[in-house]
């Protein structure tokens, strides 16, 4: 058990590291036009990130769309959910959801099927919906019991989610036992009052940045008010119970409120000053309380149905295809070397800009000998510590 005081300071640390982390990315995204590149950014930070050790994957094709089993100790194998992942419907981040599913999973003692949708521009609407139907059928094809299946996502996963919900109703489908959608995108007219009263207020989002996801997803502007693409326009009549859980001060904040005032059995749970998606982020304990809540309502809505046994067959970890996608990229979590490397290097790093600070700063630019020694060799040694982490994590991966 780790000591109260050592995780205050890590709560601190975090805390006051990821906000300004998210309002320079914010600065970035803005400065970026094209999907396609937003899509590398994307997948350049996620390969940053590490699963737990004692996290098994597992690829399968899913109604004919790549995905991903996610499973831990805790995992039922009759008790599964389906997620649906955000990245404004151009990217996916395979690691950072991944240690979500991961979290998810030990606290719902289920296990995670996250699937690889088509993206857009390539692939425009309806084509990542028809992906998500795809593997839902899917799953009901393996003997997946719908009373043990949640459906859950994030962002532009969660737009998919309730979407996903409304076409198995009309389609006639039996509906899962209840859905999650986390600081969802349920209006692409963007109609909603928060994206103008939280802009410049939000850390990740500016309300000039949501216009130009319309062309990127649509083919056809004319269909941003299809309740197939704006969930908040639809009609939620006899649909299971849904968590709706988003920051205060998330342009998208009217979004997840307006579908709850309409959503019958709707909880909505907003969380003050918290970021777009904050769930994902470990580091924060508003995250870690989230990701309780979350996975107390999915185990509650699955063990609901477990008075009633169903016999299930369980999902198979070798793709049903002859020519199975690749399995994501889910790199380890780093091992004991690499986490003193990186300590190191983060010392390193501080000294050197404590000598900056004591001994040029006070000089007004004179020449110091002391500086100009003992900077240059801390930050060579600063180099040093970086080069042999990224060698060692290499290694790791490649292995």
């Amino acid at each position: 058990m780790e000591p109260a005081p050592v995780k205050r300071l890590r709560d601190l640390i975090g805390r006051n590291m990821l906000f300004p982390a998210l309002r320079l990315m914010r600065a970035q995204m803005r400065l970026i036009s094209d999907p396609v590149r937003l899509r590398t950014v994307a997948a350049q930070v996620d390969a940053l990130g590490r699963l737990p050790r004692d996290v098994r994957t597992a690829a399968v094709v899913a109604g004919g769309a790549p995905a991903t089993w996610i499973d831990v100790a805790e995992s039922r194998h009759d008790h599964v959910l389906l997620y649906l992942h955000g990245g404004a419907f151009v990217a996916e981040t395979p690691t950072f959801h991944g240690g979500l599913l991961a979290r998810l999973c030990r606290e719902a003692g289920a296990r995670a099927l996250m699937l690889s949708y088509r993206l857009a521009p390539e692939h425009r609407f309806p084509a990542a919906l028809d992906d998500c139907v795809g593997a839902y059928r899917w799953l009901l094809a393996q003997g997946q019991s719908p009373g043990r299946l949640v459906v859950a996502g994030d962002s532009a996963g969660g737009n998919l989610t309730l979407a996903l919900l409304l076409r198995l109703r009309d389609e006639g489908l039996p509906l899962p036992a209840g859905a999650v959608a986390l600081s969802p995108v349920t209006d692409l007219t963007f109609s909603g009052d928060s994206v103008q009263r939280n802009d410049g207020i939000d850390d990740m989002f500016g309300a000039d940045m949501m216009e130009p996801l319309v062309d990127v997803y649509l083919a056809d502007r004319r269909l941003r008010s299809d309740p197939l693409v704006s969930p908040v326009f639809g009609d939620f009549t006899g649909l299971p119970p849904l968590l709706l859980i988003v920051g205060s001060t998330e342009l998208l904040l009217d979004d997840s409120v307006r579908v709850a005032q309409r959503w019958p059995g709707a909880t909505l749970l907003v969380w003050h000053g918290m970021p777009h998606v904050f769930p994902g982020f470990d580091v924060l304990p508003e995250a870690r309380e989230a990701t309780q809540r979350i996975g107390r309502f999915i185990d509650d809505r699955m063990s609901a149905a477990a008075a009633a046994p169903v016999a299930v067959q369980p999902a198979p970890v070798a793709a049903a295809s002859p020519n199975p996608a690749p399995l994501p990229h889910m790199p380890r979590a780093a091992s004991a070397a690499e986490r003193l490397y990186l300590a190191v290097a983060v010392l390193a790093g501080l000294a050197w800009l404590g000598v900056v600070w004591l001994a040029a700063v006070p000089l007004l630019g004179l020449v110091n000998p002391v500086t100009w020694i003992a900077a240059p060799s801390l930050a060579l040694v600063w180099a040093g510590a970086v080069f042999l982490y990224l060698r060692s994590s290499w290694g790791k991966r490649r292995g």
